[in-house]
Formats: C-alpha cells, sequence, structure tokens
C-alpha cells in the first residue's frame, strides 16, 4: 500500500537505503573482527598458510628467525614440518584447557590441519613437547625427552633444536619484525576486505541516487 498524498515510504527513500546499508556492512565488520579475535585455535588459523606459530608474548626477532629459518630449510629439503610454540592459555584462544598437555594439544591441533596437510606437526609448551601427523602422535625420542628452556625465547630456543632433531637438518637464521602470534594479521585482512566490500557498495549506491535524480 502506497502512503497517500504522494510521500515517500519512510524506507524507500536512497539516503535511508543508503545509511541502513552502511550501519550493515558496519556492523559485518564488526562481527567478523569479533569473530577472528575469539578464534577457538588460533594456531590452526597461522599454521594453514604457514608453517609456524609463534605467542602472543614477545620473542626476539633473531630467536624467532632463526626457528623460521630452520623449518624453512626443512621443507626445501623435502622434510616440511609445522611448529606451534604455545606459552600461556591464551595460546589456545577457546581451548585453554588443553594447556598443559602437549600430547592432547598435538593430536588435537594434528587433526584439524590433516585435510590440507599431512606432514609432521611439533606442539612446544612449557610442560613438555609432542610430535604428531595427521592427529596421530609419533613416538620420537628426542622429543619426548625433551629440556624445555624457560621463557618465551627458550621455548621457540627449543622448538629450533627439536625441529633439526627431528628433521636432521641444521636450518638457517631469518630476521623476522613479527613479535607473537600470526592471528592478528589475519583480522586486519577480514576488515580490510569486508571495508572494501562496503566502499564498493557505497559508490553503487551514490551512482543510482544520481541517475534517480531529476535533469
Amino acid at each position: 500500500m502506497k502512503p497517500s498524498g504522494g510521500a515517500v515510504a519512510p524506507y524507500s527513500h536512497p539516503v535511508v537505503r543508503l545509511g541502513c546499508l552502511i550501519t550493515l556492512v558496519a556492523a559485518l565488520a564488526a562481527g567478523l573482527a569479533t569473530g577472528a579475535w575469539a578464534d577457538a585455535d588460533p594456531a590452526s588459523d597461522m599454521l594453514y598458510v604457514g608453517d609456524v606459530f609463534l605467542p602472543y608474548e614477545p620473542v626476539s626477532p633473531a630467536v624467532a628467525g632463526e626457528l623460521r629459518g630452520t623449518v624453512r630449510s626443512a621443507r626445501a629439503e623435502g622434510k616440511p614440518i609445522k611448529v606451534a610454540v604455545i606459552a600461556t592459555k591464551r595460546d589456545l584462544g577457546g581451548v585453554p584447557t588443553l594447556f598443559g598437555n602437549p600430547l592432547y594439544y598435538a593430536r588435537f591441533l594434528g587433526a584439524e590441519l590433516q585435510f590440507l596437510y599431512s606432514g609432521k606437526l611439533l606442539v612446544v609448551m612449557p610442560q613438555g613437547a609432542a610430535l604428531s601427523e595427521r592427529g596421530k602422535l609419533i613416538a620420537n625420542p628426542a622429543v619426548l625427552h625433551a629440556r624445555i628452556e624457560q621463557g618465551t625465547d627458550g621455548l621457540v630456543r627449543t622448538a629450533t633444536g627439536l625441529v633439526r632433531d627431528v628433521t636432521g637438518t641444521e636450518g638457517s637464521s631469518q630476521t623476522v619484525a613479527s613479535t607473537g602470534g600470526g592471528s592478528s594479521a589475519w583480522i586486519w585482512i577480514v576488515v580490510g576486505v569486508t571495508v572494501a566490500a562496503a566502499l564498493a557498495a557505497l559508490a553503487f549506491v551514490i551512482v543510482r541516487i544520481r541517475l534517480q535524480e531529476p535533469a
């Protein structure tokens, strides 16, 4: 039913529609960012596309670079391995109960990655280390009896040594600027894509408004 007197329905005016669209897109962007921060397992997101997950606690660039370089060398030699260094419960996102249980977490994380990655996965926590493949534990003596160094840098150095033991590669150092886990980068990628979509929608609506204006 059309309003009497030639009045325009409240939600049919182009400017109102534009405002509603902007509000909707902004809410979507906020929801995506919140969902990313509340991820159940940050390491799985990072390891889908990368080979190393570092703790959110600061890591010295030289120490992080040595681990990344060693992992990269192992892959180049045909011995791929992914590494998750877990320093605190925060690094586990929505599954903090697995903190302190590297064996359980290595199985859990390996099972999450198995559809895209079938190689070895190394998990290092302050309480110990574990090695898995496609969600199944591997009884590697060097990993099972590893002496875990203290501190965040110590955890990463321990991981570097274990990668060398497991793969038989020495690796090389690689200086990196990042000092924490990689999930925040994905958050900004998601937000960036959403903002780009919002701008495209805004431009489309503006063009339509101008075409509807009387000459």
